[in-house]
Order: C-alpha cells, then structure tokens, then sequence
C-alpha cells in the first residue's frame, strides 16, 4: 500500500475518534458540572469552552474529512466507506451551524453581558446547557460514526 494512503489513512480516522472523544467527553464530564454554577459562572465558562473548541475542533473536523476524501479519491475499490467516513465526519460542521447556533448565541449572549446574566434565569441558562448537551453528544455520535466507519473500511482492505 501507498504510504500517502496509509498517512491519509490514519489522519482520517484518528481525528475522527479524537473529534468523537471530544463531543462526547465534554457532554458527559463538563457540561453537567456547571448545572449547579451561577449563571455569572457557567455561562462565562461555557463562551470560553465553546470558543476554544470552535478553533479547534471545526479544523481538526475539516482535516478528518479531507483526510478520508482524499482515500476515497485514492483508493477506488474502497470509494463508498471512506466518502461515508468524510461525509459522517463533516455533517457535523451543519449540525452544529443548523442545530445548535441558536442554543450557543443564546448561552454566549447570556455571558457577554452582565445585563443579560442577570434578566436571564437560572432554569432557562441549565435548560439551554442541556439542550447544548445532548446536541454536542450528536455531533460525537457523528464523528464516532466516521471513526468507525474507517475502521470498517480497514478492515476490508
């Protein structure tokens, strides 16, 4: 095998179970922590926490799908999983720009301002960060799905 392949190979579905790990570590052991913060603690938290996993994680998701793109460009006879696993990998970009903008304006306009920290109660700033919760699980199921579906494509070669 090409070595090129075997490197696209590997970035492909190593970033895609590292994006998976991500969504899904940080909606099962940081999000519910801030349940029983303060809403001039957790929504501050949450823009700081939400903003460095968009410059990281909408990169390393670009990166992933690029990766098994270009093996599903490179290797014809494994077309169909590898474009599962690009495509698997970057639905989670539209997710999160169709599915959960709404929920991460609201949360981010809350902790921007101090006005809004207050007129904002504490149920609707924990109801919010469990929508975002359950949503962000999605988003690591989908990259999950694109992790194993290059696995699946390695284990057919």
């Amino acid at each position: 095998m090409d070595s090129t392949v075997r490197t696209f190979q590997v970035f492909g579905l190593t970033s895609s179970l590292v994006l998976a790990g991500v969504n899904l570590g940080s909606s099962h052991l940081t999000v519910p922590f801030l349940y029983n913060q303060p809403t001039s603690v957790n929504t501050p938290f949450f823009k700081e926490f939400y903003t460095r996993g968009a410059l990281t994680l909408v990169p390393l998701a670009i990166f992933s799908g690029a990766s098994s793109g270009i093996v599903a460009y490179l290797l014809p006879a494994q077309r169909t999983l590898w474009t599962v696993a690009a495509v698997t990998t970057l639905s989670q970009l539209p997710w999160t720009g169709l599915g959960m903008m709404a929920t991460n304006t609201r949360l981010n306009d809350i902790a921007a301002s101090s006005v809004e920290q207050e007129k904002a109660n504490q149920q609707e700033v924990v109801d919010l960060l469990k929508k975002w919760r359950w949503m962000n699980i999605v988003r690591g199921f989908l990259a999950l799905a694109g992790g194993l579906t290059a696995v699946l494509a390695l284990q057919s070669e």
